[in-house]
C-alpha cells in the first residue's frame, strides 16, 4: 500500500510539475494581427483603411515608408525584383495623403461591389500605397534577335511580384499626380482579378481549360522560330510604334502582356483575368464592337463570362455597367 501511495504521489507531483512547466512557455496573448495594427483614426483616409480591416481583413496602409513599408507579418519583402526595375523607388516613400484618400475611396468601392466572400479570401491581404509606380515601364528593352524596342503594355500602378504572394504596392499616390481614374480602375480590376484567379496565388480555383485551348498555339512563346520572325513584324504597327490590336485580336488576345508574355501552360488564368479587366473597364458598346469583328475574341469572352459567374459568382456584364460609370471623389 506504502508502495502505491508513494507512486500516485510521484505521479502527482510530476504531473503539477509538467503543468507549471508547461504554462511557463505559454505566453499569456499572442498578437496575431496586422503590423503595424491598424486603429480607426480621425482622417477619412484612415477610416477606410479601418473599414476594410473590419469587412475584408485587409492590412491597408498609407502612411508607411522606408523599411515598415517592407515589413509584413511574417518578415520583409523582398526588393531584388524592384531594385532589378526601378532601384530608384528604393527606400519606398509613404503616398501622399489627399491622393491616398480619393484611390482608397475608389477601391472601397470596387471591393464593397463584389461578393463579400470572394474580397475577404483573395491573396491580397497586405495592401501598401507609396509615391512611386514599381510596375514595369515596358516590357523589355529588346527582343529576339532584332533588337526591337517594343512599346508600351497596359500599364498598372498595382505591382504584385511572385515572390510576395499576398501583398500589393499601389504607386503613384502622389498629389503631384493627382487622382488617375482610368488608370486606378483598371489597375484595382487586373490586380484583383489576375490574383483572384491565379492558380499559383490562388489554389482553389480551376484552369480554365477550355478557354485555354482557343487560343493554344498561338501565344508568341509557343510559336515556332519562324512564326515568331513573322509575328514580330505584325505585332506592332512600327510606324506609329504602338500595338496591333488586330493582328492580337485575330489570335484571340485582348491585351498585348498576355499575348507576348503569358503561354497555355504559364499562367493561363492571367489571361482571363485580362478578359475580366477589359470587360469590367470598357463600355459595352466598345466591346460589342470588337467581339461582332473577331470569332476568337468572342469564343473566350463567353468563356471568361460562365468562369466567373460559376466559380466566383461575379457576373461581369453586370459590374462592368457599374464599374465604367463610377468615378473618383
Amino acid at each position: 500500500m506504502k508502495t502505491i501511495y508513494g507512486i500516485l504521489v510521484l505521479v502527482g507531483w510530476l504531473v503539477i510539475g509538467s503543468a507549471c512547466h508547461e504554462s511557463s512557455l505559454t505566453p499569456e496573448f499572442t498578437y496575431n494581427g496586422p503590423i503595424p495594427a491598424i486603429v480607426d483614426g480621425t482622417s477619412e483616409a484612415q477610416k477606410i483603411c479601418y473599414d476594410l480591416y473590419q469587412k475584408y481583413d485587409h492590412h491597408v496602409y498609407y502612411t508607411l515608408s522606408g523599411d515598415e513599408a517592407l515589413r509584413t507579418n511574417v518578415g520583409i519583402t523582398q526588393t531584388n525584383m524592384i531594385e532589378y526595375n526601378t532601384p530608384e523607388a528604393l527606400p519606398l516613400e509613404a503616398a501622399d495623403e489627399v491622393t491616398a484618400g480619393s484611390f482608397l475611396k475608389l477601391l472601397r468601392t470596387f471591393y464593397n461591389a463584389l461578393p463579400a466572400e470572394i474580397v475577404k479570401t483573395t491573396v491580397i491581404k497586405r495592401q501598401v500605397l507609396i509615391k512611386k509606380n514599381l510596375w514595369y515601364d515596358n516590357l523589355g528593352e529588346y527582343v529576339g534577335y532584332y533588337g526591337l524596342m517594343l512599346p508600351t503594355p497596359n500599364l498598372s500602378i498595382g505591382y504584385i511580384d511572385e515572390a510576395q504572394q499576398g501583398i500589393v504596392y499601389w504607386g503613384e499616390m502622389d498629389d503631384d499626380l493627382g487622382p488617375q481614374p482610368e488608370l486606378w480602375k483598371y489597375s484595382i480590376a487586373s490586380s484583383f482579378f489576375r490574383t483572384r484567379t491565379s492558380t499559383y496565388f490562388t489554389l482553389d480555383m480551376p484552369s480554365p481549360d477550355a478557354f485555354i485551348q482557343v487560343s493554344k498555339g498561338k501565344y508568341f512563346n509557343e510559336m515556332s522560330y519562324e512564326e515568331q520572325d513573322e509575328a514580330m513584324m505584325d505585332m506592332v504597327d512600327w510606324e506609329t510604334e504602338e500595338w496591333n490590336m488586330d493582328y492580337l485580336r485575330s489570335l484571340g488576345f485582348v491585351d498585348p502582356y498576355a499575348f507576348f508574355m503569358l503561354s497555355s501552360k504559364y499562367s493561363p488564368n492571367e489571361d482571363m483575368a485580362s478578359y475580366a479587366t477589359w470587360i469590367v473597364c470598357t463600355p459595352l458598346e466598345e466591346r460589342q464592337d470588337i467581339l461582332d469583328t473577331y470569332p476568337l475574341v468572342q469564343e473566350r469572352y463567353n468563356l471568361t463570362l460562365e468562369y466567373y459567374k460559376n466559380y466566383l459568382k461575379i457576373d461581369l456584364e453586370e459590374f462592368s455597367k457599374f464599374w465604367v460609370n463610377v468615378t473618383v471623389e
